[in-house]
């Protein structure tokens, strides 16, 4: 009885310190679709610049501008999807609130606070020749 004891004892902290608030690191199924790089297709009002999300598992990410292919700007933020259409980034200080709609390929973008509307397309970075 003192040996079941005495390993109850060794074990039962294990258990106790693994069982903290894990379900934050799962990713719900649409929240995978969303990990990736999405560059721009279609916004009115982006003055014809390479506008480019990138959404990591760890729900961090980063909107980057491009020109000529090269990174001219890039705002780290973090990212939270509420339901399945309800995407919140925070930015240092501020957050933007979008409703999405995603498919496999193709990321459509309403700012909440404007109504303006942005169309992004899966992003395959073209492999470097050798």
């Amino acid at each position: 009885m003192k040996k079941l004891l005495l390993l109850l004892a060794l074990v039962l902290p294990l258990f106790i310190s693994s069982c903290g608030d894990d379900n934050n690191d799962v990713l719900s199924p649409m929240e995978q679709d969303l990990v990736g790089e999405w560059a721009i297709i279609n916004a009115p009002n982006s003055q014809a610049r390479d506008i480019h999300y990138v959404f990591k598992k760890e729900r961090t990410g980063s909107r980057r501008i491009l020109e000529n292919g090269e990174v001219v700007n890039d705002v780290p933020f973090n990212w939270t999807l509420e339901g399945s259409n309800r995407l919140t980034l925070s930015y240092a200080g501020q957050q933007t609130v979008l409703d999405i709609t995603l498919t496999l390929t193709t990321l459509h973008i309403v700012y909440v606070a404007t109504g303006a509307t942005e169309d992004y397309s899966k992003y395959v970075r073209p492999e470097t020749e050798d």
